[in-house]
């Protein structure tokens, strides 16, 4: 760069020079942007000027947004993009959304082993695209087909009005290719729940992750549906397939809708490596003749739900892992989790994260005069403990 050019781009407030950081050795570090929002202008504007480079800079905007975390600080580059360069704009919503995609078949690979929030960055990559969109309107261009493939429905009363219309319009653009919904709104309107029905029927060949937290008159129908991940809060559902589910967490659900799960369970569940039960009492012979047949089930976590000692030994032979989180559980109860655990032919955790009971010194006592049981973890904190043992194998 000539003197000429630097001292214009030092005038213009482009650029600024800042004398602590000459003392670095690399070239030219004492010049930076006065604020990134001028450095991701300027890449959104180099972008619209050099189309002809458009693949590799695709490439390289993919190799350095590669990731969940890293895709998230994309947007103001998208943003500008979106008012200047529209087929860059279309494939970098397309990227942004790709990656969302991995994300969610990796958490989903790896919940079973960590509690994971699935849906934590749909929210915002959502808010990313639909920012794009309403800076395109907002310059008068053409409409953009961006695509939005998670989509979430949660909070939609606090947004804005052209906010709301924005999202419509990208979910009917995108509306046979949905593959994740979250409607985590106690609260939704009626409106809102005829189109979190709308699009569970439009996207039957691509929707693979489901969150319904909503009441609605009606049950879901989820005919058709080939889910790898489903989370329901006291939301009757109708015509569910367990063939290629991994994951499956239950809150607070309708009789009902428990039998409805459970029954598809026993068919159809055999994929099925965590389930989470959470603020309901279970019957018993439904989940005695359930449990059996869930042959590959890794992890049970049970949330202020408790089962028997006498309900654990139908856990199929494939369980490893057992959380109970925020039960009263009696010491008698703890010393029938420890017995069956070391019933099993395998290797399995428990944990109690946490649990309310007393005399937890004389309990953890009694474990660890246990054979073969390793308590890798005990906490107490605001009068709740934190227990997690495991059995080992003898050779």
């Amino acid at each position: 760069m000539t003197k000429t050019k630097l001292d214009y781009l030092l005038q213009t407030g482009i650029i600024t020079k800042k004398k602590e950081l000459a003392l670095s050795s690399r070239k030219n570090v004492p010049y930076m942007f006065v604020h990134k929002t001028i450095q991701e202008f300027l890449a959104s504007l180099y972008i619209e000027r050099n189309q002809t480079e458009i693949e590799d800079i695709m490439n390289v905007i993919q190799s350095v947004y590669c990731d969940a975390d890293s895709i998230l600080d994309i947007g103001q580059l998208f943003i500008f993009t979106c008012g200047m360069c529209a087929p860059a704009a279309e494939r970098m919503s397309q990227h942004i959304m790709d990656v969302i995609t991995c994300d969610f078949e990796s958490k989903l690979h790896c919940m079973f082993e960590q509690a994971t929030d699935i849906y934590a960055t749909v929210s915002v990559a959502q808010g990313i695209v639909l920012d794009g969109f309403i800076e395109r309107v907002a310059n008068e261009q053409p409409c953009l087909q961006l695509t939005l493939s998670h989509v979430s429905l949660d909070d939609l009363k606090n947004k804005k009005i052209n906010e709301n219309d924005a999202l419509k319009t990208l979910i009917d653009m995108n509306i046979s290719n949905i593959i994740s919904l979250d409607t985590r709104c106690i609260d939704l309107a009626q409106e809102e729940s005829y189109r979190a029905q709308e699009i569970i029927s439009q996207s039957r060949e691509t929707l693979s992750y489901c969150r319904i937290w909503l009441i609605g008159e009606c049950p879901f129908d989820l005919q058709g549906l080939k889910l790898k991940y489903l989370s329901c809060w006291q939301t009757d559902i109708s015509n569910l397939d367990c063939t290629y589910m991994h994951a499956c967490e239950i809150w607070a659900n309708t009789l009902l809708s428990v039998e409805c799960i459970f029954q598809s369970m026993s068919v159809t569940g055999k994929n099925i490596r965590l389930l989470k039960l959470g603020y309901f009492a279970i019957p018993i012979d439904l989940l005695c003749s359930t449990l059996p047949n869930l042959t590959t089930l890794h992890t049970l976590i049970l949330v202020q739900t408790n089962i028997s000692d006498k309900q654990l030994y139908f856990l199929p032979e494939s369980i490893r892992k057992v959380v109970y989180q925020y039960v009263k559980v009696s010491a008698q109860h703890i010393k029938s989790i420890v017995e069956w655990s070391k019933s099993r032919d395998a290797c399995v955790s428990c944990e109690l994260c946490p649990s309310y009971l007393y005399d937890e010194d004389e309990i953890c006592q009694w474990i660890q005069r246990q054979d073969s049981i390793d308590i890798s973890r005990r906490e107490l904190e605001d009068n709740a403990i934190y227990i997690s043992w495991s059995t080992i194998l003898s050779n």
